[in-house]
């Protein structure tokens, strides 16, 4: 009961008008226009992803055939638009086509419109709070390569992929996280944590993306820092953050400026386990451009930030000095990911998902009363995190799609949490804002019956059952089986396999409606099997 004292004193909110963000598709299924008139080409992507099913036959040697490259992620390939279709079509004839998507373009979410005065360390470390000396947890910048040679990171950073750097925002967005304390320049959250950049082009596709999230991934960064993002879903990017999550790290990503814009949810900022970091003004206000929905975690300043900047770049403020002001989410995202680096070095035993509970639990009230979409939880405070106690970890994530469980993003389908013997029961948790499905794998021996429940700890998590050919949570044609029942009451249901063979299910709960506005969950979740009636 302890788990449900402290979700009631953090998790009972004003109710939110603002629709939940994530909408996400697991297995989507766009392919271009069948035009190949100049107006269908202009209007879509120079190139599509299409993903095979895990283990498909002959798929290498259709994307030969096709002049397809592999992504890092899974069996995702790239393919010009032209061919998109044809390349479809042949790994559907095979059994073998999972999704396809467009390889939609992602911009860089920041306005350089300078403000006069800088600011920004202040409001999150306190006076006299000292940062520990930086270790081997580093953060990573996907984004413009960062100017190594730039005194205020050369000490620290390093580029995993060498060459060139085109653009000044990588070196920017790593200032703002970890530039060192050297009595000039800009100073970052965690001064000299160790940055390690992987480099983008200067136009960012999905596919780009995804394969630095995995770079970063294999380099074994905690903190993967992603200061850019698109209306558009990208599933490709979807799943390389999720195996980004499993592999221990935290995606921390900005939360948008297109507020202004007719406010669309942005990813990869929207997905499960990414921390979705708003901008604040000087007076610690949700800035005016900075997007608003149910997936903002933590907010942090992103009106004026002083930051580094390379000096081929430099002088445009009048000053050739090797530091700019700039606004955006896109500062406001590394500020946060230099105070999780702290945070993972101060305290090592915390988990990625735990270093993000911490940040949320510990931010400071800013905007609306409670939980909002402007601000998320607040202003991020480093004394506060320091302090909070340590989370209950929530284990078997992330498993917030079939997909993620069934072998399709990972090289192999979780194990069954329940076999049909016996009882069998476990606790777990779920947040509207950052984990709101939470998917299991079950298996029913042959003309036998079993009872699952779910026990409302707090908040009010619903139960659904689906059929063992369910590819998505959300083909509703494949649910089995669901109970709704109201805050706080056991919802439960009764599955049946009559057949001569074991059966799998999926076992799937999501975060219901609360009247109270309660954004997350607490169960327990009981499996027994029952009597089968003849």
């Amino acid at each position: 009961m302890r788990l449900c004292a402290v979700c009631a004193a953090l998790a009972v909110f004003a109710a939110i008008a603002v629709a939940p963000a994530q909408a996400y598709e697991e297995r989507p299924m766009r392919l271009p226009s069948a035009g190949a008139g100049a107006s269908a080409a202009s209007a879509e992507p120079a190139t599509w992803l299409i993903a095979a099913e895990p283990g498909t036959r002959g798929a290498d040697a259709i994307r030969r055939r096709f002049g397809a490259t592999k992504l890092r992620v899974g069996d995702v390939y790239k393919v010009a638009r032209p061919r998109a279709r044809a390349f479809a079509a042949a790994l559907r004839r095979v059994g073998g086509l999972r999704y396809a998507e467009p390889n939609a373009p992602l911009r860089r979410a920041s306005a350089f419109d300078a403000a006069p005065n800088g600011y920004s360390r202040g409001y999150i470390v306190a006076p006299g709070l000292v940062p520990p000396t930086p270790g081997r947890v580093a953060i990573a910048v996907v984004d413009d390569l960062v100017d190594v040679s730039h005194p205020d990171l050369a000490a620290n950073a390093r580029q995993l992929n060498p060459g060139p750097v085109l653009g000044p925002h990588g070196t920017m967005v790593a200032s703002a996280a970890a530039g060192a304390f050297n009595g000039s320049g800009a100073v970052g959250i965690f001064p000299s944590a160790l940055v390690l950049s992987v480099g983008l082009p200067l136009e960012i596709s999905c596919a780009d993306a995804a394969d630095g999230v995995i770079a970063a991934t294999r380099a074994r960064a905690k903190i993967i820092n992603l200061s850019f993002g698109s209306a558009s879903h990208c599933a490709s990017l979807l799943a390389t953050v999720q195996v980004a999550y499993a592999a221990g790290s935290l995606v921390v990503a900005a939360a948008g400026n297109e507020f202004a814009a007719g406010n669309p949810v942005i990813y990869p900022a929207a997905y499960p386990h990414v921390l979705s970091v708003a901008a604040l003004d000087r007076n610690l206000a949700p800035s005016g451009f900075s997007s608003e929905n149910t997936a903002v975690d933590v907010a942090a300043p992103g009106v004026g930030i002083p930051l580094a900047i390379p000096a081929a770049f430099d002088g445009e403020d009048g000053a050739i000095d090797g530091v700019t002001l700039a606004n955006g989410t896109s500062f406001a995202a590394p500020i946060v990911s230099g105070a999780a680096a702290w945070l993972a070095t101060a305290r090592p035993a915390l988990s990625n998902g735990q270093i993000s509970d911490v940040l949320r639990r510990s931010a400071r009230d800013v905007a609306t009363q409670g939980y909002d979409p402007a601000s998320g939880f607040g202003l991020i405070q480093m004394a506060g995190a320091l302090a909070q106690p340590t989370p209950e970890p929530d284990v078997l994530e992330p498993n917030d799609g079939i997909s993620f469980i069934d072998g399709s993003v990972f090289a192999k389908p979780d194990p069954y949490i329940w076999k049909g013997s016996g009882r069998r029961s476990l606790n777990g948790t779920a947040d509207r804002v950052e984990d709101p499905i939470d998917v299991y794998r079950i298996r029913l021996p042959a003309r036998s019956r079993a009872r699952v429940r779910l026990r409302a700890r707090f908040g009010n998590p619903d139960l659904y059952i689906y059929r063992s050919n369910a590819k998505s949570v959300f083909d509703s044609s494949k649910i089995l089986a669901r109970s709704r029942r109201a805050t706080r009451r056991t919802d439960s249901v009764k599955i049946t396999n009559r057949g001569r063979s074991a059966r799998r299910f999926y076992v799937v709960i999501r975060v219901g409606n609360d009247p109270r506005g309660t954004l997350n969950a607490a169960y327990r979740l009981e499996l027994q099997r029952i009597r089968l009636r003849r």
